[in-house]
């Protein structure tokens, strides 16, 4: 018998505020046959639930509306604490605002995708 190499299925934390625009993007995500187990509205929420979401391992991204706080020395101080700080990070934006997301060097993005997302990434 000839041992067989199983593909993990890739694994993303979806964060977003707007209900219609996580429901939509989990719809496109969840038709890509991406897993999706922890959907949060905000940052602090996945950081509190982060652990009981990710027994089965970390997720491979995080997809994130952009926010203020990532700016903010307090929030960055609780991220730089977290599980999540070893996670990249894809910024989903409105295409006015992409120029203006400037990453703290304390977090992982690795890319922005513009807003609405529709259909197949």
């Amino acid at each position: 018998m000839i041992p067989v190499r199983t593909r993990r299925k890739l694994s993303i934390c979806l964060v977003d505020d707007d209900l219609v625009a996580r429901c939509g993007l989990t719809n496109v995500l969840d038709n890509m046959d991406i897993c999706i187990p922890i959907v949060c509205s905000n940052f602090h929420e996945l950081i509190e639930e982060y652990l009981c979401y990710t027994l089965k391992g970390a997720p491979n991204f995080i997809i994130s509306e952009w926010y203020k706080e990532f700016s903010d020395p307090d929030f960055l101080s609780i991220f730089r604490d977290s599980p999540l700080t070893a996670i990249p990070i894809i910024i989903v934006t409105d295409a006015t605002r992409t120029k203006s997301v400037k990453p703290s060097h304390e977090m992982v993005i690795v890319g922005t995708l513009e807003k609405p997302i529709k259909g197949k990434i």
